[in-house]
């Protein structure tokens, strides 16, 4: 039996002693073994005879707890909707454990296993679908490039089948969402992420990066990998450590994907994820692997620690109370990972816990009650709850009043917010103190990608203001993307002159088309604003030294129509040896007699400009030294200057294409006195 969470119910949960549910509070990671005390509360340490029912209860929100209503909340044979607080309550024969699994349009189906033996409420947040793309030929290889994290996903030709094994052709759709790991998004990893390694053990992860992807034809079946066929993988890493531990190019990680027949991550040991270079990453890194199927696929480290902390919730007469609860764990190094679950009345003692971090601490009970903390792991915590002091349903609006998905920032003037808003709109709570009836709340809202409006590719952005109870519509103006600015960088972040071919496709079929396109550092480029997908190649306009070799560089992708795209040529063609370092040393003519000379060594060219390449101090006479060539140095236009000032005021210089040099080869400087600063007098 299934019913929506009545006031009735929420009532008797407010009070409800519950028990926590088994390696569900601990995710980014999770374990099927109970990390608390058997008796977190005190009282009679023999065990309850199990029921024959239980009550579960859900509470859906975004990731950042929005509440969501709607939502399609499935608990056994039993599926029930979210009411408008976001809740939802089962009442079912007691087991060992069920599956529950949520799922809304415009979200990334949620699914987490569920202690079936104990009364109790627990959260269910979910992280909204990033970006769509629309193929009309999902049979060709391709190279798609996301909107955000430098998510990539890379295939074959004919590298999909349908559900009954056929070979996928015609049109289909492509999402692509990329969890950034640093703002909270892993509050609604798959399945609490409980996970199970290769060994068959239970396991608590730490995430390097984690990317779904689903793929439908047009008859909405989900598309899976052929047999024998292989995908590519990538997306930025935003940190350059994870776990305090430093990762850089061959670093290799532990892949994971999501079951969510189970709701647990499983541990894929014939795979391997690595650390690669990426232009576009802060911090210069990215996470890759090669793939035989699609999923939610997790770049993941195994958790370890000592650490414990005691958590409980009360209401605002100190009474203790049962309550949903998610952690937000923040290391030392800026890496993180999360947690949800439910506690019982008097609270449990969270095990494997960081020795040192900041946590982040959200509650929530039955009837709606809310409470935040923030904390470090120096004593025990405990979390009041009480009523909202704001909760107003949120809506974005486009200019002909159709309801869009958007990300809301909400502000007091001392507090703020931001939250990802589906098109149905979310009730969104705060706690924040000092609120009252002439309080003015400020929304500012905007899509936070390029959306389909008008036959037209638009952003869209809003303000509103309200009190702190009430509907609020945020009413969006659009601005049309009819332009994009270009540039072109090779693998390890250097700016490199292309020469850029594009097909801009619009969702009828037509098509505007560009060849040969030049690009010196970056250039705005023309678009119809009715193209959703664009289709770019470039090459690099002459060869680029790399790993001791001058290469010609091209690279291709498909992207949508967004307002800046970074081409990424990858792709090398040898061309020939290039000097990777020469050796420079300094003599003397007829009429000079220094002992040492100081030698500076400059690139000059149209794409470098001219910038110092090395400077050396007190070299002796006849004595050499090695200037090395950066990566990315062009085997034509580019010149390097020599220069050198003996310690007797003598000088020489010299220029050589860079083009010209060979690997290793010496360079003299003749020091002349007719050169140096005193009119042709060296002292």
């Amino acid at each position: 039996m299934q019913q929506e969470y009545s006031s009735n119910a929420k009532s008797y949960l407010r009070t409800l002693a519950v028990t926590l549910l088994a390696g569900s509070l601990f995710a980014c990671g999770g374990s099927n073994s109970n990390p608390f005390p058997d008796d977190p509360g005190g009282g009679d340490n023999d065990p309850d005879p199990t029921p024959e029912s239980v009550e579960l209860g859900f509470s859906v929100q975004t990731y950042g707890g929005a509440r969501l209503s709607d939502v399609s909340v499935t608990l056994g044979e039993d599926t029930a909707q979210s009411d408008d607080d976001g809740y939802v309550l089962f009442s079912l024969p007691s087991q060992d454990t069920y599956v529950v699994r949520a799922e809304a349009d415009g979200f990334i189906t949620q699914a987490l296993k569920v202690d079936g033996e104990a009364d109790g409420i627990t959260p269910i947040r979910l992280t909204a679908v990033k970006q769509t793309l629309s193929l009309a030929d999902i049979e060709a290889p391709r190279t798609l490039s996301a909107n955000d994290l430098g998510a990539r996903i890379t295939f074959p030709a004919d590298a999909f089948v349908t559900p009954d094994g056929e070979p996928a052709t015609g049109s289909a759709t492509v999402q692509i969402t990329p969890w950034d790991i640093t703002n909270g998004e892993l509050t609604a990893m798959p399945g609490n992420g409980q996970a199970i390694d290769a060994a068959g053990d239970a396991v608590e992860l730490i995430s390097a990066g984690m990317l779904t992807v689903d793929i439908h034809n047009a008859d909405g079946d989900y598309l899976q990998l052929s047999p024998g066929a292989t995908a590519e993988i990538q997306m930025d890493l935003p940190v350059a450590s994870i776990n305090n531990e430093a990762l850089s190019v061959g670093s290799t990680i532990p892949m994971w994907h999501f079951d969510e027949a189970q709701g647990e991550w499983v541990e894929d040991d014939s795979i391997m994820g690595t650390v690669v270079q990426s232009p576009t990453s802060p911090v210069g890194l990215a996470v890759y692997a090669e793939v035989s199927h699609f999923s939610t696929w997790n770049w993941d480290f195994k958790f370890v620690y000592g650490g414990s902390i005691h958590v409980e919730c009360r209401l605002e007469d100190n009474s203790a109370t049962p309550c949903g609860i998610g952690a937000e764990v923040i290391l030392d190094d800026g890496s993180m990972f999360s947690r949800n679950g439910h506690l019982p009345a008097g609270g449990s003692t969270i095990i494997n816990m960081p020795n040192s971090a900041t946590i982040h601490w959200s509650a929530t009970s039955a009837g709606g009650l809310i409470g935040e903390q923030t904390t470090d792991m120096s004593g025990d915590v405990v979390i009041e709850l009480g009523e909202p002091d704001s909760s107003n349903h949120v809506r974005c609006l486009l200019p002909d009043e159709t309801p869009v998905a958007c990300s809301v920032t909400l502000t007091d003037g001392v507090h703020s917010l931001t939250q990802a808003v589906p098109a149905a709109g979310a009730n969104i709570v705060t706690a924040w103190p000092n609120l009252d009836e002439h309080t003015e709340l400020e929304w500012v809202a905007e899509t936070p990608a390029p959306i389909s409006h008008g036959g037209q590719q638009v952003l869209a952005e809003g303000v509103a203001t309200s009190g702190i109870t009430g509907n609020v519509d945020i009413a969006l103006d659009t601005t049309p993307i009819d332009d994009v600015e270009v540039q072109c960088q090779s693998a390890n972040g250097t700016v490199i002159p292309c020469l850029v071919d594009f097909v801009a496709i619009a969702p009828n079929g037509d098509q505007v088309s560009e060849s040969d396109v030049y690009i010196q550092s970056d250039v705005s480029i023309a678009i119809p604003s009715a193209s959703t997908l664009i289709q770019w190649s470039a090459e690099s306009d002459g060869a680029y030294s790399q790993n001791g070799q001058f290469v010609l560089l091209a690279g291709s992708m498909e992207t949508g129509l967004v307002s800046s795209v970074i081409l990424v040529l990858d792709e090398e063609v040898v061309q020939g040896p290039a000097a990777q370092s020469v050796e420079v040393f300094c003599t003397n003519s007829q009429d000079t007699a220094a002992t040492s000379c100081d030698i500076e060594a400059y690139v000059e060219g149209s794409r470098a400009g001219y910038a110092m390449l090395g400077s050396f101090d007190d070299v002796l006479v006849g004595e050499s030294v090695t200037l090395e060539f950066p990566e990315g140095m062009s085997s034509d236009g580019e010149w390097v200057q020599l220069m050198a000032t003996g310690d007797d005021g003598s000088q020489t210089s010299s220029f050589s294409p860079y083009g010209s040099l060979n690997d290793g080869e010496s360079i003299e400087l003749e020091l002349q006195c007719a050169h140096g600063a005193n009119g042709g007098n060296c002292p």
